[in-house]
């Protein structure tokens, strides 16, 4: 069944043809292209701090290089390392640096970007980053030349975490690439960070290319494409799907990136009905996962998922299925039902699970769902705002890259109420295990005591959509869902 309200569908489209008629067609080449982010919140791009939004992330990565960086397949490259080595023990990473300057025009060395790695380290201990940063025991400069990294235990994937944008470097303000900041005054204006002399200017050799960026709401940036204004947008996520058909984008239009992350209900708050883990099992096994995905348009491939960890991820040991995993949907709704009967006549009614969500098409359309199957099995949902008190929240992330420890630490106690102590001491110690193996047997006892304990309810795979015409210069999907501006056009990364 395929919940619809052809009132919000209406009114979708309404909003749509006003947001049209007040965009600027924008004809425009391969050398100059204009970018938009979509935000649901704050829409400021300002590529400074430790929490950015998406747009200021992608600008972040535009004017400031860190050692590696991520190239428009997702694929870590060279940046202001131009090649790097690591320690047999996993334990030291020993980069050569390039020859080149700040946008100010002073030389990079090896002494300033340490010093500049460990005060942008110390500052993401407030982010996103924090569980991995700590990873670090210490960055020193070898030569003028050469940085060496050394960890206090083997970190498989510290590479993807280099790129992340974030570690991107500004020395006082002044970043080293791949593009520089020619313009704010109507939006963010970036081109070529090395740009020509006057002699080559005069002589006609200035650069064009150049590639505009905004941050706006979904309904307004898909208008914008829609009237010419704009020929990629990025970071779609699920509640906007609605708004993608109701608009009448092409599906060789509509990228979805292959990503890995997390998609389900994450419990913030337990209490009554909800305290007990047997109790929060009710819930997984009551959602009908591929009646739901089917229940958006515009996607056909959405994948469906039982487990913490993604398929693609597990190493050995690492693969925890729920126990009811083999069962049919018929099965689990008689299972199901009969438990909630049984809870309901020894302990009395059970109050509704109060599920916080944005407020957007697609949320509704995952609200009506799951309300839908809950009542198949004597139960309740109810659908809160996303600031307000409820029993949980959707949980919507990517994974920023390919580890099966970042998914069990969304849900140590540090991030949720309702987690396990002992979780997060096996955690900490699997972190400190010098030895790989050691390290992925604490990390699958750590899984298993997670899927027991259900304070997360896995549904799917995230969705992350872009638009862009086919055939768009170095814009491919990719596993990151990370797309870069200086591909764009043509400017390289080093």
């Amino acid at each position: 069944m395929i919940f619809r309200s052809t009132f919000w569908l209406n009114s979708i489209a309404a909003t749509l043809a006003l947001t049209l008629l007040g965009a600027c067609g924008f004809a425009g080449d391969e050398d100059q292209v204009r970018v938009t982010v979509v935000e649901d919140g704050d829409a400021r791009i300002n590529p400074v701090g430790t929490r950015l939004n998406f747009a200021s992330s992608t600008m972040r990565a535009a004017i400031a290089k860190g050692l590696v960086g991520l190239d428009e397949e997702g694929r870590v490259v060279p940046a202001l390392a131009a090649r790097w080595i690591v320690t047999d023990d996993g334990l030291s990473y020993i980069f050569r640096l390039f020859d080149g300057k700040w946008d100010d025009g002073r030389e990079i060395t090896a002494e300033r970007v340490a010093r500049l790695l460990r005060e942008r380290l110390a500052e993401l201990r407030n982010s996103r980053l924090r569980d991995d940063v700590t990873a670090v025991d210490e960055v020193v400069s070898m030569t003028g030349r050469v940085i060496e990294i050394k960890l206090k235990a083997p970190h498989p994937n510290f590479l993807q975490l280099l790129a992340q944008p974030e570690m991107g470097l500004f020395r006082a303000g002044h970043g080293a690439g791949p593009m520089r900041l020619l313009d704010e005054k109507n939006g963010i204006k970036l081109g070529q960070f090395d740009q020509p002399s006057q002699d080559e200017q005069e002589a006609g050799a200035e650069d064009e290319r150049w590639v505009s960026l905004r941050a706006e709401p979904a309904a307004t940036a898909i208008a914008r494409y829609r009237a010419g204004g704009t020929q990629i947008v990025l970071n779609g996520k699920y509640h906007h799907l609605p708004l993608v058909e109701a608009a009448d984008i092409s599906s060789g239009d509509l990228r979805l990136d292959p990503v890995a992350g997390l998609f389900g209900l994450r419990f913030i708050r337990a209490k009554g009905f909800w305290a007990v883990p047997a109790n929060r099992e009710i819930l997984a096994m009551a959602i009908n996962r591929p009646a739901l995905l089917t229940s958006f348009p515009g996607v056909s491939a959405w994948q469906s998922r039982l487990k913490i960890i993604p398929e693609a991820l597990d190493v050995e040991g690492i693969n925890t299925y729920p126990d009811w995993a083999s069962m049919t949907m018929e099965a689990r709704i008689v299972f199901a039902r009969n438990h909630v009967s049984r809870w309901k006549a020894s302990e009395g009614p059970v109050a509704p699970l109060t599920i916080a969500l944005p407020d957007a098409a697609g949320a509704r359309i995952l609200i009506k769902r799951i309300q839908s199957d809950l009542r198949r099995v004597g139960l309740e949902a109810r659908m809160v705002g996303s600031n307000e008190a409820a029993d949980v929240e959707l949980m919507d992330e990517i994974a920023p890259y390919d580890s099966a420890p970042w998914f069990l630490k969304q849900f140590t106690c540090a991030r949720t109420t309702v987690c396990l102590n002992d979780a997060d001491a096996k955690i900490a110690e699997a972190d400190a295990a010098t030895n790989l193996q050691i390290k992925a047997s604490l990390y699958a006892e750590v899984e298993d005591m997670l899927v027991d304990h259900y304070n997360f309810i896995p549904i799917a795979v995230p969705i992350r959509w872009s638009i862009a015409r086919p055939g768009r210069r170095a814009f491919a999907v990719n596993p990151r869902g990370w797309h870069p501006l200086n591909p764009l056009v043509g400017i390289p990364i080093s």
